[in-house]
């Protein structure tokens, strides 16, 4: 609407200025600000509901993003390393042969000169660095140190049909997985030998129960595609048998974050906050006082 009509939605459904809107249209503003409420608080419930019980899809994306961004960053780590390598190597000859040239030059403006000039200094020193840096870029290359190791977190299992034999224990191994993959951060950080100990359970641990769900997916197509067949029936037993198994090795795992999240409560290895801000605090309060008792005796020399 133009003009001195009544604006619905600038700012929310209200009249603009010396202008009153009908009691229709206002009764109209009501019910669409009412509709819109509605909704957000819907999608809202909807959002606070999919956070408290994620769906298996959402888990999957989180464990795919975190084994992810680690590979990335190990690859990136070897490609440092190994650049590091190449850059060395070729550093080699044209750095023996600058340090030749220079040394070189060096004896030939002193046996000229029949002094020790400085330029022939100067060559000294460039010949002397650059065999230095020779030397040791060639030590490198014969002797290099190893390639960066890194604990990678294992791959989500594979999705197992909703309704299949040990379906359930793989979505209670999703989200024991993903509740282990946010305690290893905070462990390390407390406790750095500990929680590299808990990357590497999980890094061990996690595709020995990938290839359990594997299996029980293999197992599953079998049952499937061979109805009242002496295959079917017999995968169903081995279905059962390979469940059970996984629902062993998803209770380690329960143990194993249950022990993370004791660990959480343990004490500090370093300086409590007290230790820290203690300090500081008494220095500021004496800072205080100081600045107290300087403005009183000013007040005092100038009355």
């Amino acid at each position: 609407m133009t003009g001195r009509g009544w604006a619905p939605y600038r700012g929310g459904v209200s009249a603009n200025k010396g202008a009153t809107p009908p009691d229709g249209g206002d009764r109209v503003a009501d019910a669409v600000n009412s509709a819109i409420s509605q909704g957000l608080e819907l999608i809202s419930a909807v959002r606070a509901r999919r956070r408290a019980n994620p769906s298996p899809a959402s888990e999957t994306r989180e464990l795919e993003r975190v084994h992810r961004a680690a590979v990335v960053q190990y690859e990136s780590a070897v490609r440092a390393h190994r650049s590091r390598l190449w850059r060395a190597r070729a550093k080699v000859m044209p750095m023996a042969t600058t340090s030749a040239v220079t040394g070189t030059l060096a004896v030939v403006t002193v046996v000229s000169v029949a002094t020790v000039p400085p330029l022939a200094v100067a060559l000294a020193a460039v010949s002397g660095v650059t065999a230095l840096s020779a030397y040791r870029s060639r030590q490198l290359s014969h002797n290099p140190p190893p390639e960066p190791t890194a604990i990678l977190p294992a791959p989500p299992p594979p999705t197992l049909r909703t309704g299949s034999r040990g379906e359930a224990e793989t979505r209670r191994l999703l989200r024991i997985r993903n509740q282990l993959s946010g305690l290893i951060p905070a462990v390390a950080h407390l406790h750095p030998e500990a929680g590299a100990e808990l990357a590497r359970a999980d890094s061990e641990a996690g595709p020995a129960l990938n290839a359990l769900v594997y299996r029980l997916s293999v197992l599953d197509h079998i049952e499937r595609a061979l109805p009242s067949s002496a295959a079917s029936r017999q995968a169903a037993q081995s279905a059962d048998s390979v469940a059970r198994r996984l629902a062993v090795g998803v209770d380690a795992y329960d143990l194993l974050v249950a022990a993370a999240a004791a660990l959480l409560a343990a004490p500090d290895i370093g300086r409590s906050s007290d230790d820290v801000l203690g300090p500081a605090i008494d220095a500021l309060a004496a800072y205080a006082h100081g600045l107290t008792v300087s403005a009183d005796t000013f007040s005092t020399d100038v009355n």
